[in-house]
């Protein structure tokens, strides 16, 4: 089973920061996930929320903020409030921080709520400069971007995420038709409507399923059980010896 770290190391340290990322590092697991965003001055950013406020010592949205503004702020995370490698990082840091190893990247577009102009270009560009294409999944709750990807670079590989929501109140058949002909490599599913239907009916259409946010011994039995290919975890170093131990 695939382990990734889901905002990196975030179940001990600040999520999608560099320190977060910098512990996953010496992990033995498959890759790490994040989000991406936009500036007000048109940088790719790495942070979660479409407002910085949950997270570090500021008030309003990433877009209405400039990259200064930004790396300015200082975590909310306990005792990480004046840690240097807890500001909210590019995303070209992070990817650098990453090449030189064998992990995978999974980038989050995170324009579900905000639409970001051309955030597909923008990230596929970045990607392509680096030589890392096959290195990074393209993950988003929105099937347009997902085409937008596939044209600009059909090499990357994408994965169309379902909420729970989005699950319950959408035809089940239409989830699938949209990814198999996106040609997707992954579904990224809510643990919580990961089922046995859910998996077979992925497998059967050669679709890859990966299950977001595992973080207990229970939940990850059951997902092994079901034969999942991967999960999102908070706490990759903890999940990843148990997995060793299976």
């Amino acid at each position: 089973m695939k382990i990734i770290a889901h905002r990196g190391l975030s179940g001990f340290y600040p999520e999608n920061t560099m320190l977060a990322f910098k512990k996953c590092l010496n992990l033995n697991i498959y890759g790490i996930e994040l989000d991406v965003q936009k500036t007000k001055d048109n940088h790719l950013v790495v942070i979660h929320d479409e407002k910085v406020d949950r997270t570090f010592n500021g008030t309003g949205y990433v877009k209405d903020m400039t990259l200064k503004e930004l790396q300015s702020l200082n975590s909310n995370f306990k005792n990480y409030e004046n840690n240097n490698d807890c500001k909210i990082p590019t995303l070209k840091e992070v990817l650098i921080l990453f090449k030189p190893t064998n992990f995978i990247i999974n980038i989050e577009l995170k324009n579900n709520k905000i639409k970001y102009r051309n955030l597909e270009e923008n990230v596929i560009s970045l990607v392509k400069d680096l030589k890392m294409e096959k290195r990074v999944i393209i993950s988003s709750f929105r099937m347009k971007s997902l085409h937008s990807v596939k044209s600009l670079c059909p090499k990357i590989s994408r994965s169309y995420l379902i909420s729970e929501r989005f699950y319950k109140y959408r035809l089940k058949s239409m989830i699938f038709s949209k990814a198999i002909k996106n040609k997707s490599t992954y579904i990224s599913s809510s643990y919580s409507i990961t089922d046995k239907y859910l998996t077979n009916k992925c497998h059967r259409r050669d679709l890859q399923i990966l299950c977001y946010t595992v973080n207990t011994v229970e939940e990850y039995e059951k997902l092994s059980k079901l034969k999942v290919d991967g999960i999102f975890t908070d706490f990759p170093n903890i999940i990843s010896s148990i997995y060793k131990q299976i």
